[in-house]
């Protein structure tokens, strides 16, 4: 139990279906549309979500190992490290999981026919490493890689699946009109992802503020003041409701008046009441509300792939 606590087991299920979410309700109804079938077989897709899970398990133990002494000041009762689990055991599973990760990323990369991709399992374990050292203490810097690699983690589905089946030139040729739509609505989630993810990293530094200032971390409230950050925050979350407006108006131009909808009610909304939230959070207990709402809203975010597989099929 101790050691699903320290790999942040509900973020990695997250994780998991929102990868299978991408694959079966963005990528798979377009590929209908055009009567073809998914290229990158159930197993190796099943491996892939795996690897991700690994390495971003991983991600969070070193942070956890790296923050050792920062966590003894923010959040000294839930400390798994050093309480539950030694320090070597936690360095030891992070090289496990690591090592697993690479190995399994490196051969679904050879068999969809890109090294690159398969290298990139090896960029992302040194991208974890180097933020828990060091880029997360910088201004901005931490903030926006761990933005990225969650927007990342929707663009790996569609960047194993395209490589996948360009390797089949009938199949690819004929899917050719599905890909500039998917191309679109992956890059659309993505960019809300790592809109919400920054939002809430925002969030986040406030809420240890008194850690990081002792630690000599330079984050967005120890630089600017907690009240520009908070600010900065809450303009974001008014830029997230302005493009999920722009996307609708698109969507209402192809036919998706239907998931345009939904968008508004379940996520728009909630956006703009998490700015207002923001701009008016005082305490440290309103930080940590706003913090847990953002997440629910990638939540729902995530759970409007349904709507747009629905959209689709009628």
């Amino acid at each position: 139990m101790n050691f699903l606590k320290l790999i942040r087991w509900q973020n990695l299920i997250i994780i998991a279906v929102t990868q299978y979410f991408v694959r079966y309700f963005l990528i798979e109804p377009f590929y209908n549309l055009q009567k073809i079938s998914l290229q990158m077989s159930n197993p190796d897709f099943f491996l892939l979500v795996f690897t991700i899970v690994l390495l971003a398990g991983a991600g969070y133990i070193i942070n956890d190992i790296f923050d050792i002494q920062i966590d003894g000041i923010n959040k000294p009762d839930k400390m798994i490290i050093g309480n539950q689990i030694t320090e070597k055991q936690a360095n030891l599973l992070y090289y496990v999981m690591n090592g697993i990760a690479v190995i399994i990323g490196m051969y679904l990369g050879l068999k969809v026919g890109s090294l690159s991709l398969g290298l990139a399992f090896i960029v992302c374990v040194a991208i974890f490493y180097f933020y828990s050292l060091k880029y997360k203490r910088l201004f901005l810097w931490g903030n926006l890689v761990v933005a990225f690699l969650t927007a990342f983690l929707l663009i790996i589905v569609w960047l194993f699946e395209f490589f996948a089946i360009r390797k089949n030139g009938i199949v690819f040729t004929e899917g050719i009109q599905a890909y500039w739509a998917i191309t679109y609505f992956v890059l659309a989630y993505a960019l809300f992802a790592f809109l919400i993810t920054l939002i809430r990293e925002f969030v986040k530094d406030i809420e240890d503020l008194e850690g990081d200032s002792k630690w000599g971390c330079t984050t967005l409230p120890v630089v600017v003041g907690v009240d520009k950050a908070k600010k900065i925050a809450s303009i974001l979350s008014f830029l997230g409701v302005f493009l999920i407006g722009f996307f609708q108006i698109k969507l209402k131009n192809v036919n998706l008046g239907y998931f345009a909808g939904i968008l508004m009610i379940v996520v728009q909304v909630p956006f703009a009441y998490l700015g207002i939230k923001i701009w008016s959070a005082k305490e440290k207990a309103d930080f940590h509300f706003t913090s847990n709402l953002s997440k629910i809203i990638m939540v729902l975010g995530i759970l409007t792939m349904f709507a747009v597989f629905y959209s689709l099929q009628s």
